[in-house]
């Protein structure tokens, strides 16, 4: 019996050796620290100035804005070219206290808090088909040529909770299928059960929040008439509330891309048909204590994409690329509700009304529509980006891009800015697609040990603006190679423009300068 078992666990053995040879295993990461200090911000309300770090309004004035410390831990296993899993893990330690009360003390995860992020989690399955690969799980799928403003990039919501990532894809669960028929030809279908919103940044509450604001509707006069109410009888406070569209196959997202090669240039066509992640103002509702609850949600839409990339050896290699996509949208419609103007009301109790496939309905005898303006216009519109990147020599690179609709912009027809805190000042209007110029250049010196890069993004007066304001957003670093695989970086993220402007305006954010070290292993 013991001779028997001895046998097995050999002939296990060689099976293990056997399988251990056709497995590939990699395993890497990152160490980083990143600092900010806010240069400017938000003014403070006297409620959240008593309250504790990390409380999001008391990080929107000055002082320091992030402190956080990273552990990214990136692993893959391939057998036998057949079957790979992938895993990326960011762990981040925040850097502040949360500390509420005397209980939190007593808790870790108050005194030290931290979050869990997952780029990857999936397993590639090659040749489940003849020509056919899967991958399923956690993924970020990146479609699209443009540098960053990728208009035909939309199966990943984005994170916009840190400026200098320009919006980096947050991760979700999707089944992705590669079928390649025939030479360079791919064809790629994508399912994304659930709908994952955009991380919004942390001044974005004040888009919704803020009385002095207007309403984001086209109509001028419904917008005149609204802030004319605000100003008579202002509301005591505003609460905003998001309406996540339900875990339904109806509320799924799909994805479809065909790319190749033509004349030695990259070329894709795309579809998708899924919702915009960054939400929209729905409703205003009036309830009997004076507060307004403010809603917003997401809008449906579809998109058709069509990118071009390559290189031109005539010029020495410039390369370029040009990306356009066309959006057919979901109407959306800005529904305004006064609980003091329906005589049948409850005399007591909150207001109730329905959502139904995204647009707020009143429900008769208990709610009236006082009047209902439109948001986003379901006319199609267009989102382009086109660019060139050119190495001089070994030293110095550029990068050159022109862009129609920035990355949060969505919607045909005007967007309107308040000029001032002050409600009877007069307002200023602009499309709500804008046109934008990205310029970019890296400088080489000290045999590569230190990098100089300077970005900016200058937005072009719109034709129509009878008063238009130079507004931008600059972003320039300092990156040292200390040692191999060890970084130092200083630089600023700088926003320019009055209150009245893009990147002038508190929802962008306020300037700031911070100092990170990494190190890769």
């Amino acid at each position: 019996m013991r001779h028997r078992s001895f046998v097995v666990l050999l002939m296990l053995g060689a099976s293990m050796s056997a399988r251990a040879d056709l497995v590939d295993f990699k395993f890497g990461g990152q160490i980083a620290s990143d600092i900010r200090y806010r240069l400017g911000g938000a003014t403070i309300p006297a409620a959240d100035a008593e309250a504790p770090f990390p409380s999001q309004q008391r990080l929107l004035g000055y002082g320091f804005s992030r402190n956080e410390n990273l552990i990214k831990a990136q692993l893959s296993m391939t057998i036998a070219d057949r079957v790979k899993a992938v895993a990326d893990v960011d762990f981040y330690w925040y850097g502040y206290s949360d500390v509420r009360d005397i209980d939190s003390l007593t808790l870790r995860e108050r005194v030290d808090p931290y979050r869990l992020d997952a780029d990857a989690a999936y397993i590639d399955i090659y040749h489940i088909l003849p020509k056919l690969d899967l991958r399923i799980g956690r993924q970020i799928v990146v479609w699209g040529a443009a540098d960053k403003f990728s208009p035909t990039n939309n199966l990943n919501s984005l994170d916009f909770s840190d400026p200098l990532l320009f919006g980096k894809s947050i991760a979700n669960q999707m089944i992705r299928f590669d079928w390649n028929p025939w030479r360079d030809l791919i064809i790629t279908a994508v399912w994304v059960p659930i709908f994952r919103p955009a991380q919004l940044p942390r001044t974005a509450p004040l888009a919704v929040t803020q009385i002095e604001r207007f309403a984001p509707v086209q109509d001028v006069s419904f917008q005149n008439q609204l802030r004319r109410f605000e100003i008579l009888l202002p509301p005591p406070g505003i609460r905003a509330t998001a309406l996540q569209p339900d875990p339904s196959i109806e509320n799924s997202q799909i994805g479809v891309r065909i790319a190749g090669r033509l004349l030695g240039q990259d070329l894709s066509l795309s579809y998708y048909r899924g919702r915009f992640g960054l939400p929209v103002p729905a409703a205003a509702i009036s309830q009997a204590d004076g507060t307004v609850d403010a809603y917003v949600m997401w809008p449906r839409m579809q998109v058709l994409g069509l990118d071009v990339a390559g290189s031109i050896k005539k010029l020495n290699g410039l390369g370029y690329w040009v990306e356009a996509g066309l959006f057919f949208p979901q109407e959306v419609t800005y529904a305004v509700y006064n609980w003091i103007d329906n005589p049948r009301a409850p005399a007591h109790g909150p207001i109730t009304y329905k959502y139904v496939d995204g647009q707020f309905q009143s429900t008769p005898g208990v709610l009236p529509e006082n009047q209902r303006g439109v948001v986003i216009p379901s006319t199609p519109f267009l989102k382009l980006t086109a660019g060139f990147d050119y190495s001089f020599n070994k030293y110095i690179y550029g990068n050159f891009q022109y862009v129609h609709g920035f990355i949060d912009e969505f919607g045909a027809g005007t967007t309107t800015f308040s000029r001032s805190t002050n409600l009877s000042d007069p307002a200023r209007r602009e499309s709500r697609i804008g046109e934008y110029l990205v310029l970019g250049t890296d400088v080489k010196v000290f045999n590569d040990a230190l990098l100089l890069r300077f970005f900016g993004a200058f937005k072009i007066p719109d034709i129509g603006d009878e008063d238009p304001k130079f507004t931008a957003v600059l972003f320039p670093q300092a990156v040292w190679s200390v040692w191999d695989a060890t970084e130092l970086t200083l630089g600023a993220f700088v926003f320019l423009g009055p209150r009245d402007s893009k990147f002038g305006d508190p929802v962008a954010g306020a300037s700031e300068i911070f100092a990170k070290a990494k190190f890769t292993y």
